[in-house]
């Protein structure tokens, strides 16, 4: 008998999930609390750090962990929801009268000022950029913050982001019009619920997937990822 409320753990991340005046909130908090209402559930979600959400989630201490990507090495303790609550995409930004443009080959950034997050990854392909020094003029700040402001300041011209946390950062900010997103994008990844294996959860799994697709066939999905970005 499964017990309730579900508990569930996530990174600190703004805007997926985050404090604020000690609620716990974001688009992902809000997602997942709205659709197992509407399945029936209650959960109690709590955010720890990443290393130790995977470590609880594999032991079986917790019920479920979000978000996260399909990994061959977590099969083996976690069953995913069927449908992703996020896709996870990762895009250039630029000043808003910027000229720059991209079409999908990073190494023609290699003379261009672009400014990161220090000891942050943003995927293979723009690690191997910054890593290797193919691009050529990186600038490194501690948090998304000084990011947006450096790139509106014009410290440097292009940034490399996840698409909702630079756009959050922007509008938190006020300067969401000095700022545009490039395409293409450079990849997107879908990333899911999942709940552990100590315990069969096929039944919730069934349940959260049928209110998830009435979220996103009614507007309520959509509806929350707007009201944050």
């Amino acid at each position: 008998m499964l017990s309730m409320p579900l508990i569930l753990v996530a990174a600190d991340s703004a805007p997926t999930a985050y404090m604020d005046n000690g609620q716990v909130k974001g688009i992902l908090v809000d997602i997942v609390t709205e659709a197992f209402k509407r399945a029936g559930y209650t959960v109690n979600i709590q955010l720890k750090p990443w290393a130790r959400c995977l470590n609880e989630v594999q032991n079986g201490t917790v019920d479920g962990i979000f978000s996260v990507f399909k990994l061959p090495e977590r099969d083996a303790y976690l069953t995913y929801t069927d449908s992703p609550i996020i896709s996870q995409v990762e895009s250039f930004f630029v000043r808003a009268d910027s000229t720059i443009t991209f079409d999908g080959d990073l190494t023609k950034f290699e003379d261009v000022e672009i400014g990161v997050i220090r000891n942050t990854s943003y995927g293979s392909s723009i690690d191997e950029m910054i890593n290797n020094k193919i691009w050529k003029q990186v600038t490194k700040t501690n948090n998304i913050d000084s990011l947006v402001a450096m790139l509106v300041g014009e410290r440097f011209d292009l940034v490399p982001s996840y698409h909702h946390v630079f756009l959050h950062a922007a509008k938190r900010l006020g300067v969401s019009d000095k700022i545009k997103e490039l395409t293409p994008i450079v990849y997107e990844l879908p990333s899911y619920l999942a709940f552990s294996n100590k315990r069969d959860y096929s039944a919730i799994v069934v349940d959260f997937d049928k209110a998830l697709a009435q979220m996103k066939s009614d507007g309520t999905f959509d509806a929350i990822y707007d009201k944050y970005l």
